[in-house]
């Protein structure tokens, strides 16, 4: 993979990352930020972020593009 690919993932990425939080009310927003910001601060444990639920690291547009599908 090229380092644009890369670099236009990682913006893609980002990009849907911030409409989710748009989408959060502020107390669920506030919370999340601060997930975010202590992963950011302190080492990131690769086991700890793959135990988050299922929801929290799949798109949404698609789980509905299969149930529309169905």
């Amino acid at each position: 993979m090229s380092e644009k690919e890369i670099e236009n993932l990682i913006k893609e990425n980002f990009k849907d990352t911030a409409l989710r939080i748009y989408e959060l009310d502020n107390e669920d927003r506030k919370s999340l930020l601060a997930e975010y910001r202590e992963w950011i601060m302190n080492d990131i444990d690769f086991e700890e972020v793959m135990m988050l639920p299922y929801e929290a690291y799949t798109d949404k547009l698609d789980s509905n593009f299969l149930e529309d599908s169905l």
